[in-house]
């Protein structure tokens, strides 16, 4: 199974309070933009014009991979939704 497939085993309960907010002024000055690289659910968008990186939560995969690679800290939070909420894998 490669990532592309397995949204086809996923779904989603999302809640309207975001559990993953980014600081845009520390994302500003980043270069490497390891998260809008890395994020295999590509929640994280990178605008050329603005300069500014932009993250959408309610199809994140909630696997920790943004959190791994930002060697910035500009997560103001970083948590997994709250209970109900979030993403549920089925693989049958």
């Amino acid at each position: 199974m490669n990532i592309d497939e397995i949204f086809d085993y996923t779904s989603f309960t999302i809640d309207r309070e975001p559990h993953i907010i980014l600081d845009p002024t520390v994302c500003a000055g980043c270069v490497q933009r390891g998260c809008v690289n890395s994020c295999p659910a590509r929640c994280y968008s990178y605008n050329e014009t603005e300069g500014s990186v932009t993250f959408v939560y309610d199809g994140c995969l909630e696997c920790g991979t943004c959190y791994i690679v930002c060697d910035r800290n500009a997560f103001t939070r970083w948590g997994y939704p709250r209970g109900g909420f979030g993403v549920a894998f089925r693989m049958t």
